[in-house]
């Protein structure tokens, strides 16, 4: 596989590289969830185990950065403001598309907006510069001591899923901000008659407040994974219908977990 210039990589070392930190980007995020959640999560937007924000942020660092990689507190410095400015790119433009800020850090001190932080900054500075001088050169030696009819093979295998992936995840959301679209409509409109205030309810209004309540509760599990992923997530269009379906489904996850202690404690 040749080399294009300027990058030090061919487009398939480039790829394995984004899949191999893709993959332990997940890792890393499942484990820090997991660790303050006390359960585990599956975390990013795909459904599979990888979190392309890293291998793309990664990716990018090894590239940029490879004339200062034998530094330290320059690569610490360029890669934390490259990545800070990348997250930064993401949530933005994920909030363009989807009507959604996925993350929020506004209770972080030195945050811009919620959509990055001092702390996040560091944090990217630090592993960026662990991950090239320490790790990054044995990624590479395995990329290239891997039979290239192996990695082409995992490879292609890997395009399918994450493009199938990609498309699910996409229509998930989707899906999504419709059931929040109809919470909205149905919310206003029960208002509207009054049926929040306890006045007499006709058949119509009881109608659409048994539609009300199955639109927050029959969640979806590939909608439940994004939410439980995203815990942070507010909607930008329907932010008062996506609090209350993230209530109903912290409720039921409290109540399962208070069911699975009560039956714990009961077959003591």
């Amino acid at each position: 596989m040749e080399q294009i210039p300027f990058l030090g990589f061919s487009l398939y070392q480039m790829y394995l590289i984004f899949c191999f930190w893709s993959f332990i980007g997940w890792g890393v995020e499942v484990c820090y969830m997991t660790l303050e959640t006390g359960e585990y999560q599956n975390r990013g937007f795909l459904n599979m185990p990888i979190c392309p924000i890293y291998g793309f942020g990664v990716l990018m660092v090894v590239i940029f950065f490879r004339p200062i990689s034998h530094t330290i507190i320059p690569l610490f410095f360029t890669s934390g403001i490259l990545c800070t400015i990348f997250e930064l790119a993401v949530g933005l433009g994920m909030e363009k598309l989807f009507h959604s800020r996925w993350w929020d850090y506004t209770n972080e001190k030195f945050n811009y907006k919620g959509y990055i932080c001092l702390k996040n900054s560091i944090l990217w500075g630090l592993a960026c510069t662990f991950v090239v001088r320490i790790v990054e050169p044995l990624v590479e030696w395995g990329t290239k001591e891997l039979p290239v009819i192996v990695g082409l093979i995992f490879l292609a295998i890997m395009s399918i899923l994450i493009i199938i992936d990609v498309i699910v995840s996409v229509l998930t959301v989707i899906n999504l901000n419709n059931r929040l679209k109809q919470i909205d409509e149905i919310s206003k409109l029960l208002l509207k008659n009054s049926v929040m205030i306890g006045e007499n309810l006709s058949a119509e209004t009881l109608e659409l407040k048994a539609k009300y309540d199955k639109l927050l509760s029959n969640l979806d599990k590939a909608s439940k994974r994004i939410l439980k992923a995203f815990p942070n997530i507010k909607s930008v269009t329907y932010s008062e219908a996506m609090e209350k379906v993230k209530a109903k489904l912290n409720n039921k996850t409290i109540n399962k977990i208070k069911e699975k202690i009560s039956k714990k404690n009961s077959d003591k």
